[in-house]
């Protein structure tokens, strides 16, 4: 019996959200029936080095919270510094899962794995829903101006 496909999904994962989960769940199911999906959840540093801000949300526990969800068969943390190819031989998937917004990192992994010659497809998960919550971005913003609303001072009548 052939093995299952072993599908490799990255990110932040910061402020975890429905679009994190669905699109998890829509990258464990390019890799067919039996499926594993592996999650590399981005260090804290090179969060900060990709988006120019640290997350909310400490690394280690980013890590966990991917990890405990249902569709997730093993989360661990991204390398210390960018080594994409040193993940690669770790995990070895068949597949390459990038989020809607990740055209820059599908192209840089595409390249690199015509160099490395490593017969691995890449597949782009599109965006789920609507809706501005489905981004950790758009929830930060939803909550910094419901929370700027509340803290302003009363005027007196």
């Amino acid at each position: 019996m052939a093995r299952g496909k072993i599908v490799l999904a990255t990110g932040a994962f910061d402020l975890l959200h429905l679009g994190h989960v669905r699109f998890l769940e829509s990258s464990k199911r390019k890799g067919g029936q039996g499926a594993k999906l592996i999650v590399v959840v981005a260090r804290d540093k090179t969060v900060l080095n990709r988006k120019g801000r640290s997350p909310i949300l400490p690394e280690d526990q980013r890590r966990q919270l991917v990890g405990s969800l249902r569709v997730v068969d093993k989360a661990i943390l991204g390398h210390t510094h960018l080594d994409l190819l040193g993940i690669l031989r770790e995990v070895r998937p068949d597949i390459i899962s990038v989020g809607y917004d990740q055209k820059q990192i599908k192209a840089s992994v595409e390249k690199l794995l015509r160099v490395e010659r490593l017969p691995i497809r890449v597949v782009q998960i599109p965006k789920f829903g609507p809706s501005g919550l489905n981004s950790s971005t758009g929830i930060k913003q939803r909550v910094a101006k419901r929370w700027a609303t509340r803290t302003k001072p009363r005027r007196s009548p």
